[in-house]
């Protein structure tokens, strides 16, 4: 016999009613997720889970907001996306550096750092971090997230027709940078899953 789960939009307009448990499956189902694109946009796993907290406490105090006839799943995104561009944004005017800066330089543990990773996992992070916004979240949601075309649009807040044109940027900018972080492996094969054409 299949168990069946709640909805995510029942879920949530259960949290919105004050059922703690509801937001609490909903913090368990799209946890890994969410930490996972946060962790795409600062390339930093300890930055990555302060922000993912920030959002989770903004999402709890905003679920009174939420109307159950739209994904969650596109909210908690736009919610977080905005957020991590916020961060952003105040980290580059305190240290005048950005994750998404074309012109830093690989540091230590930044871009790449070779701990637990193979030289190829390096080289993707490194290009997809080089990818420059907004082209990398349309990115992250597409083709790391498997959102849909219209749900990625609805979390950014654009047109469908936006988000498959940066998604289709992105993809060609993560190639070259790709190219670039890989060198000589990357000569002998193609760029991976980021790169096929839409």
């Amino acid at each position: 016999m299949h168990q069946t789960y709640p909805a995510d939009e029942d879920l949530a307009r259960e949290a919105a009613a004050g059922r703690r448990d509801a937001f609490e499956a909903l913090v368990a189902r799209f946890g890994s997720s969410l930490l996972a694109v946060i962790g795409k946009q600062v390339n930093d796993h300890h930055a990555a889970l302060d922000l993912a907290q920030e959002v989770w406490v903004k999402v709890f105090r905003a679920m009174h907001r939420y109307r159950p006839e739209g994904s969650f799943r596109s909210w908690l995104f736009s919610i977080a996306l905005n957020h991590v561009r916020d961060a952003l944004r105040q980290r580059q005017r305190r240290r005048e550096v950005c994750a998404g800066d074309l012109s830093a330089a690989p540091a230590a543990g930044g871009w790449f750092d070779p701990r637990g990773r193979s030289d190829e996992a390096a080289a993707i992070e490194a290009a997809l971090e080089r990818v420059p916004e907004p082209f990398r979240s349309a990115l992250c949601l597409v083709d790391v997230l498997d959102f849909s075309y219209e749900e990625a649009a609805r979390s950014l807040d654009c047109a469908v027709g936006t988000v498959k044109s940066r998604v289709n940027r992105g993809r060609f900018a993560f190639r070259d940078q790709y190219l670039k972080a890989a060198g000589g492996l990357a000569g002998r094969a193609s760029a991976p899953g980021a790169c096929h054409e839409v």
